[in-house]
C-alpha cells in the first residue's frame, strides 16, 4: 500500500475551511484477479473463454476535525467504472454515519448470509434460481448506515435507503429508474461468550412492484472452537406476493488447517412460498494465503432452481489474486 499525505494547507473554493497536514491523509491500494471458471447446466451458456481478470483501484481519504470526528472517504475503480464510493462521519461514542454507493452493504445487508466460507458463498455464480438466492437484504447498497457498539458485545447496524435512490453524482435528479420506495433495517451482532457470534435483524425493503413490500428477517449464530467454526442461518422473506415468499434455512462448517490454509462446506434449502420443490444449494470451497497473494477455489451447486424440479446448474472457479 502506497500512502501519500498532504502537506501545507488546502483552501475549498475559497470557502474559510482549511485541513491541516497532520489532519489529513491519502492511501491508495489495488488488487488484480485471475479466474478459470467452469459452469455446467445453465439454460443460457456463457459463451467464450473461461479464463477472465479482474482488478481494482480503491483511493482513500481520512482526517480529523477540531471536535475529534474523524471524516473519511473510499472510492473504489473496478474494471474501468466505478464500483463503489462512500463517506463516513465517526463521532466517536455516538456511533458512525455512512452514506454509501454502489457495492457493499447497510442495514441488514450486513449480515445477508454470515455462514463461514473459505472463499465464497453457496449461491455465488448462480444468476438464475430464485430471488437473491433467498437472502434478505436491502435491494441495493445505495443508502444510509448507522453503526455503533452499543457495549463490548452488541453492535448495531442501521440502513436506510430513501426514495429514489440510485447511484448517480451530486446535482443529479432521480428519474424513473430509481427505486420508487423506501427501505429500511436494523441488524444486531452479538458476542455473549468467546467464540459465539449471534446474529439477528429485522426489515423492510421495496418489492418487485411499486406498493409491495417484503418484510424481512434474519437469525444466524457462528461458533468457533479452535481451528473449526460452525454456522447455522435462518432467513425469512414476506410479502404480499406468492412468488416473492422465502424460508431459508442453512449451515456450513470450515476448518482451518492452519494459518495460510483454510476449506469449508456449505448447505441451504430454499423454500419459495408458490412452490412446492425446495431449492438445495451447496458448496465447497478452499483458500490459501501467502503474503500478499491468495488462492482459491470452489465449487457449488444449485439443484432444483427456483423451485423447477430437475433444473440443476453447477458453478465452479479458482482464482489467484495479488493485493498491492
Amino acid at each position: 500500500m502506497n500512502k501519500y499525505t498532504k502537506a501545507g494547507l488546502t483552501a475549498l473554493a475559497g470557502s474559510l475551511v482549511a485541513v491541516s497536514a497532520a489532519q489529513a491523509e491519502w492511501s491508495v491500494s489495488g488488487a488484480g484477479k485471475m479466474s478459470y471458471t467452469s459452469e455446467n447446466g445453465k439454460s443460457d451458456p456463457v459463451e467464450g473463454g473461461r479464463f477472465g481478470l479482474d482488478r481494482s483501484i480503491t483511493v482513500n481519504g481520512a482526517m480529523e476535525m477540531d471536535n475529534g470526528w474523524a471524516v473519511s472517504s473510499s472510492f473504489t475503480i473496478d474494471g474501468s467504472t466505478e464500483s463503489n464510493s462512500s463517506i463516513t462521519v465517526d463521532m466517536g461514542a455516538m456511533g458512525a454515519l455512512q452514506y454509501n454507493q454502489g457495492d457493499g452493504a447497510i442495514g441488514i445487508s450486513k449480515i445477508d448470509d454470515t455462514l463461514p466460507t473459505a472463499d465464497e458463498e453457496a449461491w455465488n455464480g448462480f444468476t438464475a434460481g430464485t430471488q437473491e438466492h433467498g437472502r434478505a437484504k436491502h435491494s441495493s447498497a445505495v443508502g444510509f448506515n448507522y453503526s455503533n457498539s452499543v457495549s463490548d458485545m452488541i453492535t448495531l447496524n442501521v440502513g436506510f435507503k430513501p426514495q429514489g435512490a440510485k447511484m448517480q453524482g451530486t446535482g443529479a435528479v432521480s428519474g424513473a429508474a430509481a427505486s420508487a420506495s423506501s427501505e429500511a433495517s436494523v441488524a444486531l451482532t452479538i458476542t455473549p461468550m468467546d467464540g459465539l457470534t449471534v446474529y439477528a435483524g429485522t426489515g423492510e425493503t421495496a418489492g418487485a412492484t411499486i406498493g409491495k413490500n417484503d418484510d424481512l428477517q434474519v437469525l444466524a449464530a457462528n461458533y468457533t472452537y479452535g481451528p473449526v467454526t460452525l454456522g447455522v442461518s435462518s432467513t425469512e422473506i414476506d410479502s404480499d406476493t406468492a412468488s416473492r415468499q422465502y424460508d431459508t434455512t442453512g449451515y456450513a462448517i470450515s476448518y482451518a488447517i492452519n494459518e495460510n490454509l483454510s476449506i469449508s462446506y456449505a448447505d441451504r434449502t430454499v423454500d419459495k412460498g408458490d412452490v412446492s420443490v425446495d431449492e438445495e444449494q451447496t458448496g465447497i470451497s478452499i483458500g490459501y494465503s501467502m503474503g500478499g497473494m491468495t488462492i482459491k477455489a470452489h465449487q457449488n451447486k444449485l439443484d432444483n432452481s427456483a423451485g423447477i424440479a430437475g433444473t440443476d446448474h453447477e458453478h465452479t472457479e479458482i482464482a489467484v489474486s495479488f493485493a498491492f
